[in-house]
């Protein structure tokens, strides 16, 4: 039976911010999707994200607002739009609700007459704040919508009849955008601004007509399917941007003339929106000169929250994830920049850490240098393999996404993380996930997962990325110098006479990791410095005769060490590291504080 229509003739401040807590859970629900078809007026897949995080920053900007009064209500909401804004659609929804605020001056309800014509004030607002508003967006479909509903609200009796009624003009608006610019014809999408605000309408008219939002609906997917991770960008994608960044910030003043600085502004990049009130301006802008922007912003007022994207990075990265067959899965003890693994969708199951009783999750409950710094009061430090349903659980969504899985891990000569990754790979699908003991740890698995991303990246099969994941296995060495052999002690693998010993000489091991994953002491320095040039001294031996060689440097709470370590391979190579990391907490319970690592990977 179908639901009875609240008969809801009126918004108040309340019902309004209740309407719009609804309309930001449905567009929240679907952003993986905005994401996924955001290929105008840059293919960078981030508008869902935007959209998301400005709705987020109402919903937290108004959480406390207890305000009856439309009026006192979205000036709440406007602020907090403005304060929480991100991109392109995410400053013109901000616009919008500043609009919208100045529509509901002296009002403590609205008719849906009155509603009508503040949406209205609204989208005027929206397209003003725009240097060069584009057809076939966002703006597009609000303006649509709201000169239907300028034109009808005079038909309605009620809000559940006016809303119910003008998005589906909004959706037929939203289908027209296809047809409106060639970047979304050619990828076959709508635009995602434009889709993000019908999905506001569709929550807000589904509350109204509720009283609650079902967060499973999908009743505005007008997409024959969903595209995948990078699929419509790889349509249009470019190898050049006319302007690379785009560039935001927050400007707060008096009597800010948004005329004037757009003015100014927009000989500096294209997609210029500058939002807000004469107190509060939000500017968002695609440059190459994002320093000189926050100049010019800087005479209109005190500039904060700047940010600053590469948009064709995000494209490059986004094309290669489409081009990308083969999923790759390492655990927490890999250490490479969360950057690099986000970019090349690369996930982890994480270990189990243990201080004084305490567990927490590596990576995800608590950081490296989080567990690092707590290590040093701590008593017993202990690691332990991920949980197993974590391990099925990451090898499950990333045999979904992929097709097919490469798993590198932590050395099985440290840990069963190995054998429980063959284990889950049966339940799940062994002929799909192919499961490697990396024999190291820390930066060295993270050379190797890097160079299995790597061949990911570039469309490779199964077979061949798991060939170079285990030809970089083979190749790669960690050497790793001690400050202390207390926590060895402590986990019963050196003695405590060995251990005063080496105290008292001021011994300083040098270890690396042999096939099994051993670790081995291969030499030792009698203080840290005679220690770090025995390290360097096996670091070149290895290295001699090989070509493109590699580095990366991990280091437990010793960040001079690895400063060193990185002047070291400049003065002799040329080169920096790829990355400098601190430490899996995998290595700071084995070595202890002030251990440092060099890992090195060479053809």
């Amino acid at each position: 039976m179908a639901p009875v229509p609240n008969r809801i003739q009126y918004i108040d401040g309340i019902r309004f911010k209740r309407i719009l807590m609804a309309a930001a859970q449905r567009l929240i629900d679907h952003s993986d999707h905005l994401d996924a078809i955001n290929v105008f007026p840059v293919p960078d897949g981030d508008t869902g994200s935007n959209m998301a995080g400005t709705m987020r920053s109402i919903v937290d900007g108004s959480a406390d607002a207890l305000d009856s009064s439309i009026e006192a209500m979205s000036q709440v909401i406007a602020e907090a739009a403005l304060l929480g804004a991100r991109g392109n659609s995410g400053v013109i929804l901000a616009q919008f609700f500043c609009g919208f605020s100045e529509g509901v001056k002296d009002l403590v309800r609205v008719s849906p007459r009155e509603f009508a014509m503040a949406v209205t004030r609204a989208a005027d607002r929206a397209r003003e704040a725009m240097a060069s508003p584009k057809e076939g967006t966002i703006l597009t479909v609000i303006t649509d919508w709201a000169d239907h509903l300028r034109g009808n609200c005079e038909k309605y009796r009620d809000f559940p009849e006016l809303l119910l009624d003008s998005l589906e003009r909004a959706k037929q608006s939203l289908r027209e955008t296809t047809e409106k610019l060639a970047s979304l014809k050619a990828a076959g999408v709508v635009d995602a601004g434009a889709q993000g605000f019908v999905y506001l309408l569709d929550g807000i008219q589904d509350f109204v007509e509720r009283g609650r939002v079902d967060r499973h609906a999908e009743k505005t997917m007008l997409a024959a399917e969903r595209p995948g991770v990078g699929e419509a960008q790889e349509r249009v994608a470019v190898e050049s941007l006319d302007f690379r960044y785009c560039t935001e910030c927050l400007v707060r003043g008096k009597a800010i003339d948004r005329d004037a600085l757009r003015a100014r502004l927009e000989p500096l990049g294209d997609s210029l929106i500058v939002a807000g009130t004469p107190t509060v301006v939000r500017v968002h802008v695609h440059t190459n000169e994002p320093d000189t922007v926050f100049e010019v912003a800087q005479a209109a007022g005190d500039v904060t929250r700047r940010k600053v994207d590469d948009m064709l990075r995000q494209h490059r990265e986004l094309v290669a994830r489409a081009r990308q067959r083969v999923g790759i899965v390492t655990d927490s003890c890999c250490d490479l920049p969360a950057e690099f693994m986000a970019a090349h969708g690369i996930r982890f199951a994480p270990l189990t850490l243990t201080l004084d009783g305490q567990e927490f999750t590596d990576k995800i409950d608590i950081s490296p240098e989080e567990f690092n710094d707590r290590l040093r009061g701590a008593r017993v430090a202990k690691t332990s393999q991920p949980a197993p349903q974590r391990i099925k659980d990451v090898y499950e969504a990333m045999v979904e996404e992929y097709g097919q899985v490469v798993a590198v891990h932590l050395t099985g000569g440290a840990s069963g993380t190995y054998q429980a990754g063959l284990n889950m790979a049966r339940q799940v699908d062994a002929e799909r996930i192919a499961v490697l003991d990396s024999h190291t740890l820390t930066v060295a698995l993270g050379l190797a997962v890097r160079e299995a991303a790597l061949a990911a990246g570039l469309g490779m099969d199964a077979d061949a990325v798991r060939a170079v994941a285990q030809e970089a296995i083979d190749k790669v060495r960690i050497f790793v110098t001690l400050d202390t052999l207390d926590f060895a002690v402590r986990g019963g693998r050196v003695s405590k006479g060995q251990g005063l010993l080496a105290k008292v000489l001021r011994i300083k091991p040098v270890l690396t990791f042999d096939r099994q994953g051993k670790a081995q002491v291969i030499a030792k320095g009698l203080g840290a410095l005679h220690a770090q040039r025995k390290l360097f001294a096996h670091v070149r031996a290895y290295a001699e005769g090989r070509k493109n060689l590699r580095f990366a440097i991990a280091h437990v709470a010793a960040p001079h060490t690895a400063e060193r370590y990185r002047r070291m391979l400049w003065d002799t190579y040329g080169v920096e590291p790829l990355y400098t990391s601190e430490a899996s907490p995998v290595l700071g319970c084995y070595s202890g504080l002030g251990a440092a690592a060099i890992a090195v990977l060479g053809d």
